[in-house]
């Protein structure tokens, strides 16, 4: 069955998830590995919640998807039926992902088409 859900990153938490959802390790998680990353790929960030829908056939809902990864990583996680067709709203998730990732380990960050690029060089005054 297919759900829509909408939960709140846990921003300290980002840099993480972003290395175990690039490195494998996630993926391998049989048996949803493969679906927890591809829905992150697809999952948008909007109002400082990520939406996204994914496929699973365990009653509760996520509860293997939740146990494993995703209460690690989110709050208020809220799961819903999918009804209809799904057209979520806000940027990519993914792009958000890269950016926290990329902010915790001294790099530039780019949001809203905007690159941060400063950085401490030490001045010599005579």
């Amino acid at each position: 069955m297919q759900y829509v859900v909408t939960a709140r990153p846990i921003v300290a938490e980002m840099a993480s998830f972003w290395s175990l959802l690039n490195d494998g390790t996630i993926n391998a998680q049989k048996p949803d590995g493969a679906e927890i990353v591809a829905s992150m790929k697809r999952a948008v960030i909007g109002g400082g919640k990520v939406s996204w829908y994914e496929t699973c056939y365990c009653n509760p809902p996520l509860l293997h998807e939740r146990s494993t990864v995703y209460d690690r990583f989110f709050n208020d996680i809220e799961i819903e039926p999918q009804v209809g067709p799904v057209h979520l709203e806000g940027e990519r998730f993914w792009d958000q992902l890269r950016a926290w990732n990329t902010e915790k380990n001294g790099g530039s960050r780019h949001v809203d088409g905007i690159a941060n690029v400063a950085k401490y060089v030490p001045v010599r005054i005579l």
